[in-house]
């Protein structure tokens, strides 16, 4: 064991260790990418923790091996910090979309305990996920250097933080329209301070034409996008994307040109989490960051540890609206999905070994061999529709009572037209607790039209 320079220990460099965490790594996420292709529990239902964690530990694993560097064994103590900080960012821009509405999940565990644990557990790899992508691309020197003769004017730092607050103000007025600038105006908002108090600052490279890590958190940021999606795609847990105008036209589930918001977002983390730790006295993550002896004389420890407690507790008001607000639907049995048309009928298909509707949908010929030839076609789009962007039974039978009983149904509608009706229904059999939203309902009718993960 030695001492890192920033108060941390690592330990000596043990290939073996490295490989065997590669190894591990890439196991746990090829099982699970085949578990979730074949339904099967708890990859289907929690792809996205399995995928990020075996992402993660191969990565790290093989930084370790290869360059003698990471986190999880090198530096656990970063490690760590890294968790509930990145827990913490993501449960912040949770507070951001219940103004934007621009996400919703569908497929949430049910329960009180373990999906409020897997909320952290899930938000917390946002942070370690791009951060050890950044590493190897460092280490893979893509690109080798990115410096010109261009260079930023020291003035910049005084309009920084106004156009930070601009870039602010303007989502949170006209949300439909300035939304993205939100996943870059804490760039410009903490740059300045990071600079001027000595911490890992982007703006100070940039005042001597130095670009390189600015590129390549940028890249970071695409490549885990892209990765991100990828998770979410076929997972029963997941997210859908409502953004206004860009509602057509998707790889996966996100709209094509929202792929451009994950560099900024990258780049916004990194420059959010160097002002944290100003408050650290500059001890990082990262270990090419320069450490400077003299901010440790100006720690602020009280009020660091003050921030941790706030943080935590605007995390768990956060979690409490985002349950309310942003979960549109949780995974249900088949028994739930079907006990008002036939509780037997779900019944057997569960004794036959099926556990969720897209699974039955998936072996329909062999399915429906168990269930009474007059409840065939009404369960068969009963499960259509449930299965459809995981809206869950409550949608199904709002949709059912206002006469869209099918997918293809639903695919035809005018969203216009289908938004008050819904809401009619749904004052008469209260099946929901919170309002409708015409977006998300947007988003249902094109999940109905399309075939594959590219609309």
């Amino acid at each position: 064991m030695k001492d890192d320079g920033y108060g941390c220990t690592t330990m000596k460099p043990r290939p073996a260790v490295g490989k065997w965490m590669m190894i591990f790594g890439l196991i746990t996420v090829g099982t699970t990418f085949w578990s979730t292709i074949h339904f099967t529990f708890p990859f289907y239902a929690h792809t996205y923790p399995f995928a990020w964690y075996g992402f993660i530990v191969f990565i790290d694993g093989l930084l370790w091996w290869r360059w003698n560097e990471g986190l999880i064994l090198a530096r656990p103590r970063e490690f760590v910090t890294l968790l509930f900080w990145s827990a913490v960012f993501w449960f912040f821009f949770e507070i951001w979309n219940l103004r934007f509405k621009n996400w919703f999940f569908v497929g949430a565990p049910a329960g009180d305990l373990w999906p409020h644990v897997e909320a952290y557990l899930n938000f917390a790899t946002v942070l370690p996920g791009m951060f050890l992508v950044y590493r190897l691309i460092c280490r893979l020197k893509i690109p080798k250097q990115v410096k010109t003769r261009f260079v930023l004017k020291t003035g910049i730092r005084k309009a920084c933080p106004i156009i930070g607050i601009v870039m602010i103000v303007l989502p949170l007025i006209y949300p439909d329209y300035f939304f993205p600038l939100v996943w870059g105006s804490l760039i410009f908002l903490l740059e300045p301070v990071c600079a001027r108090w000595g911490g890992r600052s982007l703006l100070a490279d940039a005042e001597r034409g130095e670009w390189t890590t600015f590129v390549r958190l940028l890249i970071a940021g695409l490549v885990c996008g892209g990765y991100w999606e990828l998770c979410n795609f076929w997972s029963l847990e997941k997210w859908v994307y409502s953004v206004p105008f860009f509602s057509q036209g998707k790889l996966f589930e996100m709209p094509y040109l929202g792929f451009l918001g994950f560099p900024p977002f990258c780049v916004q983390c990194f420059v959010m989490l160097n002002a944290v730790y100003l408050l650290r006295g500059n001890r990082h993550w990262d270990p090419e960051a320069p450490l400077r002896k003299e901010v440790g004389r100006t720690i602020r420890k009280p009020v660091y540890w003050l921030m941790i407690v706030f943080c935590f507790l605007l995390s768990e008001w956060s979690y409490s609206k985002m349950n309310a607000h942003t979960v549109e639907s949780y995974s249900e049995t088949l028994r739930q999905t079907l006990e008002d048309i036939s509780p037997s009928a779900a019944s057997k298909l569960t004794n036959a070994g099926w556990r969720y509707p897209e699974e039955v949908l998936k072996n329909w010929d062999e399915a429906k061999t168990v269930i009474q030839v007059p409840l065939r076609d009404r369960i068969h789009d009963r499960l259509g529709l449930v299965t459809l962007a995981h809206m869950g039974w409550a949608n199904a039978r709002l949709l059912e009572g206002a006469g869209v009983d099918s997918p293809k149904k639903l695919a035809a509608k005018n969203p216009d037209e289908l938004f008050p009706e819904l809401t009619r229904v749904n004052r008469s059999l209260q099946l929901r607790q919170t309002p409708l939203v015409k977006r998300r309902i947007v988003a249902l009718i094109n999940a109905a039209k399309r075939r594959s993960a590219v609309y």
